[in-house]
């Protein structure tokens, strides 16, 4: 029987000796949990709900997988900026010739996450396979193939010691739990992801597993990114969301101080209470977010199509090309073609004249190979 631990008096773990520094070995977290903080109880029933209604809404709204694959790519760019690249969410929407060199290896990470994410979703939505250690290093491999980290042993956890900050771990910000204890910790990790005789609600559990994986770092590279992957793979694995609508890194980014304290304060002051707080705030504007962008989308697109139709020209092409913006709102005409299956001549007339109504507008500023791009759609999601 599963012992029942105190968020308010959970001891976050200990740091042990190790040559010249000391790594932080965290408390084993597959228990049940409890709290006697009403403001934990107030969040708490505000993510539900606010989390309830997205789903919902999500549900209701026609297209939506196309806006979800949209807001997918938007993710990968906010989750890879923590992690300090520098394209912008325009350049990582273009084909990878037309990004400066300097900017290559970022706009392959990030196209990497948006693999890495719907590969996840493919084998829980699809597969029925459940969140476990073999599928996120499974995630982990699609995420550093051919990129900085490809020598890190992309898919396996770490066999050598880490470190966050500094250029060695005896001057590190925080050295996580050493080679030895990894074990131990990955398996009450994974047990407790499926342990479902435990009384504890899935928001909250997904809160301590967020803070166990970014404090055990199980990977050489890659962990931040697939610690927030971790979240939205596990409401969808649980039923919390049917449709991957919900994604969490925007919020990180933008509070990404006030993140990092968060998590670390479990660490230095037990303070699991207060990383449970903020990841629950997060919940809630993240999913309010989510709700208000779909709506603002599907408010756009029926506007921006009646716009487009009121110029004339036969309406199938036109929705057609205007449709084609939808999952990529960067495109050449050549795109649009191929996407389309419209003759070349047809598409650039089309596209003239919704360059000149202004519905699109152009991001190159070359006379030839041009990229267009419906801004005010993008705009929602950025």
């Amino acid at each position: 029987m599963n012992s029942i631990v105190n968020i308010n008096s959970f001891r976050a773990g200990t740091f042990r000796q190790m040559n010249d520094y000391k790594a932080f070995i965290p408390a084993t977290i597959n228990h049940g949990w409890k709290w006697n903080d009403t403001e934990i109880n107030t969040l708490l029933e505000k993510a539900s709900s606010e989390l309830g209604s997205l789903s919902a809404f999500s549900d209701l709204i026609p297209n939506i997988d196309i806006y979800i694959a949209m807001h997918i790519k938007t993710e990968a760019n906010k989750s890879n900026k923590i992690e300090g690249t520098k394209t912008s969410i325009e350049e990582d929407l273009m084909p990878i010739e037309d990004v400066s060199p300097e900017k290559r290896d970022d706009y392959q990470e990030v196209h990497n996450y948006i693999i890495a994410l719907n590969y996840g979703i493919e084998r829980i939505v699809d597969n029925d396979f459940p969140l476990c250690n073999r599928l996120i290093c499974e995630i982990h491999r699609h995420l550093l193939q051919g990129v900085r980290g490809k020598h890190k042993t992309p898919g396996e956890f770490r066999k050598s010691q880490n470190w966050i900050g500094g250029s060695k771990p005896s001057d590190a910000v925080y050295v996580p739990p050493s080679v030895i204890d990894l074990p131990e910790l990955l398996s009450d990790f994974e047990k407790f992801i499926n342990n479902d005789n435990l009384n504890v609600p899935y928001l909250i559990k997904v809160a301590i597993l967020h803070y166990q994986f970014e404090t055990i770092h199980p990977f050489l590279d890659g962990n931040g990114r697939i610690g927030r992957l971790v979240i939205p793979l596990f409401l969808l694995s649980k039923g919390l969301l049917s449709k991957p609508c919900f994604y969490i890194s925007d919020y990180f980014e933008s509070h990404r101080a006030e993140y990092y304290d968060a998590l670390n304060r479990v660490r230095t002051h037990d303070d699991l209470s207060s990383w449970i707080k903020f990841f629950l705030n997060a919940v809630i504007a993240t999913a309010q977010a989510a709700k208000n962008k779909f709506h603002a989308v599907t408010e756009y697109v029926r506007e921006v199509e009646d716009r487009a139709l009121a110029l004339g020209g036969r309406p199938d092409n036109i929705l057609k090309v205007v449709r084609a913006f939808y999952d990529n709102p960067v495109l050449s005409v050549n795109n649009i073609v191929k996407i389309t299956g419209i003759k070349k001549g047809t598409v650039e007339n089309t596209i003239n004249r919704l360059y000149d109504a202004k519905i699109i507008g152009e991001v190159t500023g070359y006379s030839r190979n041009r990229m267009y791009i419906l801004y005010d759609y993008l705009k929602l999601y950025a």
